[in-house]
This record gives structure tokens, sequence and C-alpha cells, in this order.
């Protein structure tokens, strides 16, 4: 069975659900495939299960084929014949090739530009298959495990020798291809929701399941509402958001235990306390440092709480008390989790044991055999926790069917199979989120590195200023996850020194471009301050010219009215026919000609220089009262 088949098959379940139909019925064209090309006599379902496996590298349960082949006998010459189908005639092609050849191309997208994302990463890949194999690492940790429906965790084959590491670099390639390469990204959408879909094949049962969730009421875990908030970055925001707008429309209740609620406000009171200590880690304060919030920010959002779930439509709902008919046997369960988690904060495991045990109250000894009619259902981000839960169900209480807990990706698998096309996005959310997630060191990883640095401080190998850098830089962690890729052993004095080299460069590298941005942003300045002058100086011009046109017209109608009365002056004759009036204005002319023969015989001004003085102040009180108006400073020169 060739690995990257499997693949292929995941984006092909994709492109038939596009085409209509429920999730059984895009396997149909498998199966038909299968029985067209192999012609099995009799029609087994270990048998169709074996060739799906060997053609379509897909691991479905025989229980889903004998339903498959039950629908295909109805309208295909398919005929039961003392408990078995036989072929009794031709089958049609079921047009696999088609699809598999676009299907192929989507994979290959991804394949290739996976080789070539990890050759700047500490464990470069250059044969396809390991390639293949780290991207079906991925995938297997979406699994829907904790429901008895689902026979396995997962539609793809076991994965031998899996690798923290594949998981790592793969999660890295992801959000790479979201931010720079949007085609390669939309493949990856294609497989993804594909292998959502293959999840649906493992449970037969779903496709009678009720298609909504108003009979239950789903309790949130504390770590799935830190992400609710957007304390550890959008990308888990979103995905959190996005499973609670699709379980709000599918009538679903949702709520939050009164511990929880409690665990959350002590949960960002510490880490508000601790922002500022430079020994201080955990998730949200690498979130809170790599985008600048500061104590009384991560203070601000814990007294908002409320009022955020109130918008979520979450209700806080006291825990319920002890009842000793629904009582578990709290000593077996903290056995389970000590097996499976282990815990940083010993507190925790008393708040995942009480929020077991109050789901066990709530459902009052019911034994559900689906999700939708299970009552009460805590939901965890912690796998670890789920699993735990869920193998304690088995081996001591009456919840072999649904589990107490279930993981935030089994329940958005879930709720997204029922309206695929009502939530497109959830998908490739939860994929981010993880993939987010997965890109966080260890504690003993980030443990290990301290130590490292410190002692390469004592021997004088770094400065005092390279180890801050080291110990304090968001860079230098995504730098420690490149080159180590999650794994301790990876982690060397050559790692170090690496990661230094390649922090420092890419500091020199933002200065640089900070240097050429400020310069790129003054000169940008500066040309729009030049623009700006020069649409000044069109309007002062164009202002300046009307206002002088207007100064002139009126200054020689002045001129020449005063040219006149002059004229008049000269000749008065002293009419006693003249009315009052009439001689006061040729006496004020004869007085003004006067006064003007006067001033240029002595500092020899002429009527035309009158004029010229007279059109120069009109012009200028002009343009101040257009200056006025156009609400500019304008400025007209002497």
């Amino acid at each position: 069975m060739n690995s990257s088949s499997t693949l292929t098959s995941l984006a092909m379940l994709k492109i038939t659900i596009d085409q209509g139909g429920d999730y059984l019925e895009y396997l149909k064209p498998f199966v038909l495939h299968v029985l067209s090309q192999y012609h099995p006599d009799p029609v087994v379902d270990g048998k169709i299960k074996e060739c799906i496996l060997k053609e379509f590298g897909l691991e479905i349960p025989e229980r889903t084929i004998q339903i498959v082949i039950k629908r295909l006998s109805k309208k295909y010459p398919l005929r039961k014949q003392e408990g078995v189908y036989r072929i009794e005639g031709k089958l049609p092609d079921p047009g696999i090739t088609l699809k598999r050849s676009e299907a192929k191309r989507h994979i290959d997208a991804i394949i290739s530009g996976l080789i070539e994302f990890s050759q700047s990463t500490g464990s470069p890949i250059s044969e396809i298959d390991v390639a293949v194999e780290a991207i079906c690492a991925f995938l297997s940790q979406f699994e829907v495990p904790c429901l008895r429906a689902f026979l396995r965790g997962t539609t793809i084959p076991e994965v031998e020798g899996k690798r923290k590491s594949d998981i790592v670099l793969v999660s890295k390639y992801i959000i790479h291809l979201q931010r720079a390469e949007p085609e390669r990204f939309n493949s990856l959408r294609v497989m993804v929701q594909g292998h959502m879909l293959a999840n649906a094949l493992l449970a037969p049962d779903l496709q009678n399941a009720p298609k909504s969730y108003e009979e239950v009421t789903f309790y949130f875990d504390t770590p799935l509402l830190v992400h609710l908030l957007g304390l550890e970055g959008s990308l888990k925001k979103n995905a959190a958001e996005e499973l609670v707008n699709l379980l709000n429309r599918l009538g679903a209740k949702l709520a939050v235990f009164s511990h929880t609620r409690d665990e959350i406000d002590k949960v960002i009171q510490g880490a508000a306390y601790n922002l500022d200590r430079q020994d201080a880690r955990g998730a949200i304060i690498r979130e809170a440092r790599r985008c600048g919030k500061t104590k009384s920010d991560l203070l601000l959002m814990k007294g908002q709480i409320n009022d955020k779930l109130r918008d979520y439509r979450i209700e806080v709902k006291e825990t319920p008390g002890y009842e000793t008919r629904f009582q578990i046997d709290e000593a077996a369960f903290e056995e389970v989790l000590q097996d499976e988690i282990d815990y940083y904060n010993p507190r925790a495991r008393l708040f995942d044991i009480k929020s077991v045990r109050s789901i066990y109250v709530l459902r009052r000894g019911i034994t559900p055999s689906m999700l939708e009619r299970a009552k009460a259902v805590f939901v965890t981000s912690n796998s670890a926790f789920a699993h735990a839960a869920w193998t304690y169900g088995q081996k001591f209480e009456q919840s072999q069917e649904v589990s107490t807990v279930i993981t935030d990706f089994s329940l958005a698998n879930m709720a997204w199979l029922k309206v695929p096309m009502g939530a497109p996005s959830l998908p490739m959310s939860e994929v981010l989120a993880y993939s987010y997630a997965a890109l966080e060191p260890s504690q003993e990883l980030i443990e290990k590195y301290i130590k490292e640095i410190d002692k390469l401080e004592q021997q004088g190998k770094i400065t005092p200023r390279d180890h801050q850098l080291l110990r304090s830089s968001t860079l230098a962690q995504d730098e420690l996850m490149n080159l180590t890729l999650g794994q301790e052993a990876a982690l060397t004095e050559e790692t170090i020194t690496e990661t230094l080299r390649r922090v420092s460069e890419e500091i020199k590298k933002e200065e640089i471009e900070r240097y050429y941005d400020e310069k790129e942003a003054h000169r940008q300045t500066q040309l729009r301050l030049q623009q700006v002058l020069e649409e000044k100086q069109k309007i002062q011009k164009r202002i300046y010219w009307r206002c002088k046109r207007k100064a002139e017209v009126l200054s020689r109608i002045v001129c020449i009215f005063v040219g006149v009365a002059l004229l008049l002056g000269l000749i008065r004759g002293g009419s006693a026919s003249s009315s009052r009036a009439i001689k006061w204005i040729l006496n004020s002319a004869a007085a003004l000609l006067i006064i003007c023969t006067f001033l240029n015989l002595m500092i020899g001004s002429t009527m035309r220089n009158a004029c010229v003085w007279l059109e120069n102040h009109l012009c200028k009180w002009f343009f101040k009262r257009e200056s006025k108006r156009w609400s500019i400073n304008l400025s007209l020169g002497e």
C-alpha cells in the first residue's frame, strides 16, 4: 500500500462530496471500482476492505462496507444468495480515474512544497515517501476517539515509527502555506476536509443520528476557554469560535462549571503577575509577550470574562454536589490520569477529576448510545485527558458508548459532518490551531535550552547580551523549533550557536528593513508635502490672477472717474445754473487737480502711479478675502 494513495483518496472524497449526497454515498465509487476491477466471487466484506486498503490506502470498517454494498445492490446486478452477494452482470465504471488525477494534482503540490520547505529546517527531506509519511503522521493526530461508534480513530492506516519531529515540520509548513502560498493552502484544505469526511466512514451509525444537539449540554474545559478568549493567539481563537458558533446553530447548550470558571480566573491572574518575570513560561505569557500585552491588559481581560461568555451564549453553571449513587472512584481515576498526563500544576488534576465526576452526576446513570443523547459531555483540547476518561469509563463505569470527555476536534468533526456546507472553514481552523500549538516547545525542551545557554555564558562562549537575546526573544524560540523540530536530542551547542546566528541576522535584517522603511516613509512624507505645496501653489496662482483682474478693472474705473472729474474741473466755467451738488463736485475736482499737480511737482507722482498703487492694494484686499473663504493660509508677497 502506497501512503501517497491514502492522501490522494482523501482528496477524492472531498471532490466527491462536493457533488452532493450523504457521507456513505461518497464511498460508493470506491467500492464499485473494486467490484468492477477485481470481480470478487463471492463479494465478501473482508475482501473488499483489503482491496480498498490496497488500491486507495483507506482502512474502512467492514460494517461500513456492508451498508454500501447493500445500497449498491438496489441499483446494480448484485444478488444476495445464501447470505452472500454475487456479481450477476456488468458493473459500470464509476469514473475514479478522472477524480484521482484531479486529487493527485492537489497532493503532489503539497508534497513537493513540503520537500522544498524542509530544506530550511534542521531535518531536510529529499524523498517523496518520507514527505508522505510525515503528512500521514500529522493527519493521524486528527482522529475521533472516545465514541463506540468509531471503531478506529482514523481511516489512515497506522503510521509506523511516527515521530514528533514530523508533526512539528508539517505544522510549520501548514502555517507557512497559510501566510504565503494560498494555492497550495487550498490543496491542503481539500485533503484535510477529505480526512474529516473519511472519519465518518468509521461510524456508519452516524447517518441515522439526530441532525442537532438540542438534548445535550457541552461543558468547556479551561484551556479551550482560554483559546476562545484569544489569550493564546488568533489561530486558536478562530478555531474555538467556529466550533462555538456551529454548536449554537445546531441547538446545543453550552456551559462552563463554576469550578472551571474559578480556574480561568486563577490561570489569567497567575499569567498577569508572572508576565514580568524573566523565567516565567507558558502559552499565555508567550502570546502576551509576542503581542506586547501588559499585566494590566491581562487583568482587564480577567474582568471581562463573564461578558465574553455571554456573547458566546455560554452559561456558567454551579458544579453539582456529591451524590453517592453517581459517585466515581476518584482514586482509580487519578491513577489513570497519572498514567496518561504529567501535570505541571497538581491543582489542574483535581479540577479534571471534579469535571469528570460532575458529568457522571448530570447523566444520572444513563448510558447514552450516541453523542446526541448523552445529556452532558465535557469538551477539552487535551487529548490525553479525553483518553484517560474514556479508559476509566471502559473499565469502571457505564460510559462505554459515549465517553464523559471528548476532544474539541472530535466534536468539531462530528458537528461539521452534519452541515459541511454550513461551516466550510472549520476544518482548516482546527488544523491551523493544532499546528500553532505544535510549534510551542515542550517544558522539557525549554528547560534543557535554558541550561545550555546558561552554561555557554559561564564558559564565555556567548556574551551576556547574546544570552539575554536567546532567552527572551520570540525569534529565538521560533528558530529553536525550526532547527530541532521539538526534539531534545537535536538540542546541542551547535544548534544554539546556529540559533544565535539566525536570530542576529534576522534582527540585523529587520533593522536594515526598518531603516529603509523609515527612509521610504520619510521620502513618501516629503513627496506628500511637495504635492500639498504644489496644490496650494496652484490654488494661490488661480486666486491671485482672479483677484488681480478684479483689482485692475476696479482701479481703472476709479481712475477714469477721477480723470473725468479733473477734466470737468478744468472746464467748470462756474455755470450759475448748476445745482449746488454739481458745483460741489466741480469744486472738489478742481481742488483734486491742484493737489495732483502739486504732488507731481514735489515727488514726481503721476495719475498712472496712483492707479497702480490702488490696483495693488485692491489686489491684496481681494486676495485676503479669498484666502479666508477657502480656509487656507495663502500669502502674497509684498
